[in-house]
């Protein structure tokens, strides 16, 4: 595998560093109502557009809604020269880690 993969509660250690970017490949209006704090909105079916733009000294951490487009996507971004990683179980499963961990 050319790409990290990183558990959805192991997401929040990578917010706000300055080595990572954080890359949302769902739909606008998803992004709109909920996103991971400093997130880029990159839906995924417009990937060819915005894929130049990512930073390649950084590690881009790519997450949708459950998965499955982060694993293609990271796999694409890795043959292009990206140190990318998909974020496992998508941005529900950080929503439902994260509020199991502010409940305790």
């Amino acid at each position: 595998m050319d790409f990290e993969l990183i558990k959805c509660k192991d997401a929040p250690s990578y917010l706000n560093r300055r080595d990572t970017v954080f890359a949302d490949l769902r739909e606008p209006e998803q992004y709109m109502e909920y996103h991971l704090p400093g997130a880029y909105s990159c839906p995924y079916e417009r990937m060819a557009e915005w894929e130049g733009r990512l930073p390649r000294t950084k590690k881009v951490i790519l997450y949708c809604e459950h998965g499955n487009l982060s694993l293609m996507a990271a796999k694409r971004l890795a043959r292009h020269g990206y140190h990318v990683a998909a974020m496992i179980g998508g941005v529900e499963c950080f929503k439902i880690k994260n509020s199991i961990d502010s409940v305790k």
